[in-house]
This record gives C-alpha cells, sequence and structure tokens, in this order.
C-alpha cells in the first residue's frame, strides 16, 4: 500500500525507501515495529543491571525499575504526558478560550527512545509557565521533588520556582539521556499544605514557543527515621 500511495500521490511514508523528510515527519513505515511498551528499555537496562559485580547493586537497580512510578507513602506521582496521569497540572483556559494554546498546557511529543512515559511531555509556550498545584498535603512534614526532563529539545534551559519566589534549580540544560533529578524542598514551601511549582524556559526566546517540557514528576514525603 505504501508503494502504491508513494506512485499515486507521492506519499513518503519511510526514510530510505521514499526519501521521507524524517521519521517523525510521517514516515511512520519506518516505525510499524516499533514495541508500545518498555521493552526497549528493560532490555537495556537488564543488560546494564548484568554487569554490576555486586548482587546488592543488582537487587537495588531491580527495585528501582519495579518501583520506578511509586513516590512512598505520602507521595504524588504525574506522568505529565499521560492525560489520564496528571491530576497535579494546572491546565490553564483551554481551546474554547485559548485555541493558540499561548496561557494554556498542551502534550508534546519529546525524546525518542527510553521509557515510553518519556515520549510524550506536558508543555507551555514561549514564556507561560507550565504550572502543578498541590492540596491536602502534611503541613508538618519536609517533601524532596524528584524530576525528569525528557525532550526533543534538550539545550532549551529549564527553570523550576516553588510557591513564586522559592527558587528550587536556575536555568539548567536538560539531561541526555534523560535521569530523574531530585530537589530538597524548603519546609515553607509546604507549610500550609499546599504547594505550586512552575516551569520556565529562558525568557524571550521567541521561535516556535516549545522548550518547557516536563515528563515525569515525584512529590515524596521525607519520613523520619526508624527508632531501633
Amino acid at each position: 500500500m505504501a508503494d502504491a500511495l508513494f506512485r499515486s500521490i507521492g506519499m513518503q511514508l519511510s526514510v530510505p525507501l521514499y526519501k521521507a523528510e524524517a521519521v517523525d515527519r510521517g514516515a511512520n513505515l519506518d516505525n510499524i515495529d516499533v514495541p508500545l511498551n518498555d521493552r526497549a528499555w528493560l532490555k537495556e537496562q537488564f543488560a546494564e543491571i548484568r554487569k554490576l559485580p555486586e548482587e546488592e547493586e543488582r537487587l537495588k537497580r531491580i527495585e528501582e525499575i519495579v518501583h520506578w512510578t511509586d513516590p512512598g507513602p505520602g507521595g504524588f506521582y504525574d506522568d505529565l504526558g499521560n492525560l489520564l496521569l496528571q491530576p497535579h497540572l494546572v491546565r490553564g483556559p483551554g481551546f474554547e478560550k485559548d485555541p493558540a494554546f499561548l496561557r494554556s498546557t498542551l502534550v508534546d511529543f519529546g525524546y525518542k527512545g527510553g521509557r515510553i512515559s518519556w515520549w510524550n511531555s506536558a508543555t507551555s509556550l514561549y514564556d507561560e509557565p507550565l504550572e502543578l498545584h498541590y492540596t491536602g498535603l502534611d503541613s508538618s512534614a519536609r517533601y524532596k521533588l524528584r524530576v525528569l526532563y525528557a525532550s526533543d529539545v534538550p539545550s532549551r534551559k529549564i527553570r523550576l520556582v516553588a510557591d513564586d519566589s522559592t527558587e528550587i534549580h536556575p536555568l539548567m540544560p536538560k539531561t541526555i539521556p534523560p535521569k530523574p533529578l531530585e530537589f530538597e524542598l524548603p519546609p515553607e514551601t509546604t507549610k500550609s499544605g499546599e504547594l505550586k511549582l512552575n516551569w520556565f524556559r529562558e525568557p524571550g526566546l521567541g521561535d516556535n514557543g516549545r522548550g518547557c517540557h516536563v515528563t515525569e514528576v515525584w512529590l515524596m514525603k521525607v519520613l523520619a527515621p526508624v527508632r531501633k
């Protein structure tokens, strides 16, 4: 069928066969055998685990994989590229009031490879911040944040601010390959029982407005050590 479409209307569904511009520009024939799960990423992880010299290290890595999305007791997890798993995302006015999504969040394509949760991210455009809002927090507890940035434009830097005034990290490029980053949250950011997080890309960049990509976020309650 792809060959017939190419001959009849010039449709280019493959880069090597029909000289399409790129795989992610409609050459979906080249992705026909890509697994729609984490199989490829898991195979890479298991290959690395087998090389570890100590059994304790191997078990620790396996534990991390099994509990990847678990934020622990009293914690919260958002897969921001999945519309069903982003309960803390502030979406903004939405399409009816903001059809260009200049003040609304949207799901954007992202990193090519890794976990399928890295293939899409939540994003905001231009200088509009991307916001997460948490309620019902334990005002007497300490929290830490784990965040993963996966993007097809990793060089565009990103900055994180809590409650409009506390900088959690300054402008920084995204890691390649993506990896979770952890930050301690100052107690004053959660003592009200609520938390607002805002991500910003570099101001004034213009271009197509992309770059503020946030993929996975864990808000984790810091548990007191058990006394023996």
